[in-house]
Protein backbone atom coordinates (compact mmCIF):
# COMPACT_ATOMS: atom_id res chain seq x y z
CA UNK A 1 0.00 0.00 0.00
CA UNK A 2 1.40 3.35 -0.70
CA UNK A 3 1.84 6.31 1.48
CA UNK A 4 -1.26 8.18 0.57
CA UNK A 5 -4.38 7.68 -1.32
CA UNK A 6 -6.66 9.50 -3.11
CA UNK A 7 -10.28 9.76 -2.73
CA UNK A 8 -13.40 10.78 -3.30
CA UNK A 9 -16.95 11.35 -2.07
CA UNK A 10 -20.21 10.20 -4.05
CA UNK A 11 -21.71 14.10 -3.40
CA UNK A 12 -19.11 16.03 -4.81
CA UNK A 13 -18.13 16.64 -8.34
CA UNK A 14 -16.38 13.45 -9.94
CA UNK A 15 -13.44 14.83 -10.31
CA UNK A 16 -13.32 16.39 -6.96
CA UNK A 17 -10.64 14.21 -4.98
CA UNK A 18 -8.75 14.62 -1.96
CA UNK A 19 -5.37 12.74 -1.01
CA UNK A 20 -4.93 11.20 2.25
CA UNK A 21 -2.25 9.50 4.61
CA UNK A 22 -3.24 5.68 3.65
CA UNK A 23 -3.51 5.76 7.78
CA UNK A 24 -6.51 8.04 7.28
CA UNK A 25 -8.17 6.08 4.93
CA UNK A 26 -10.64 3.80 7.64
CA UNK A 27 -11.67 7.07 9.15
CA UNK A 28 -12.48 8.92 5.74
CA UNK A 29 -14.26 5.51 4.67
CA UNK A 30 -16.52 6.19 8.00
CA UNK A 31 -17.40 9.39 6.41
CA UNK A 32 -18.26 8.26 3.32
CA UNK A 33 -15.16 8.92 1.16
CA UNK A 34 -14.47 5.79 -1.33
CA UNK A 35 -10.46 5.22 -3.00
CA UNK A 36 -10.34 6.76 -6.52
CA UNK A 37 -10.09 3.17 -7.84
CA UNK A 38 -13.27 1.51 -5.94
CA UNK A 39 -16.68 2.56 -7.77
CA UNK A 40 -18.97 4.27 -6.13
CA UNK A 41 -21.61 2.77 -3.42
CA UNK A 42 -24.86 2.44 -5.54
CA UNK A 43 -28.18 3.85 -3.40
CA UNK A 44 -30.13 0.97 -1.68
CA UNK A 45 -32.99 0.67 -3.64
CA UNK A 46 -36.61 1.51 -2.03
CA UNK A 47 -38.59 -1.39 -0.76
CA UNK A 48 -42.32 -2.55 -2.62
CA UNK A 49 -45.25 -1.42 -1.42
CA UNK A 50 -46.94 -3.22 0.51
CA UNK A 51 -50.20 -4.40 -1.18
CA UNK A 52 -53.22 -2.08 -0.39
CA UNK A 53 -56.21 -4.17 1.60
CA UNK A 54 -59.00 -4.31 -1.13
CA UNK A 55 -61.34 -4.49 2.06
CA UNK A 56 -61.18 -1.88 4.39
CA UNK A 57 -63.21 -2.30 7.51
CA UNK A 58 -64.58 1.08 8.56
CA UNK A 59 -62.60 2.32 11.45
CA UNK A 60 -64.56 1.61 14.77
CA UNK A 61 -66.34 4.55 17.21
CA UNK A 62 -67.30 4.45 20.39
CA UNK A 63 -71.02 5.43 20.98
CA UNK A 64 -71.66 7.82 23.79
CA UNK A 65 -74.17 5.64 26.46
CA UNK A 66 -77.48 6.94 27.01
CA UNK A 67 -79.56 7.33 30.08
CA UNK A 68 -81.39 3.66 30.86
CA UNK A 69 -78.79 1.96 29.12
Amino acid sequence: MSDYVRLRHPSLPKDQTITVAASAVPHHRAAGWVPVNEPEPQPAAPAPAAPADPDPKPARTRRRATEGE
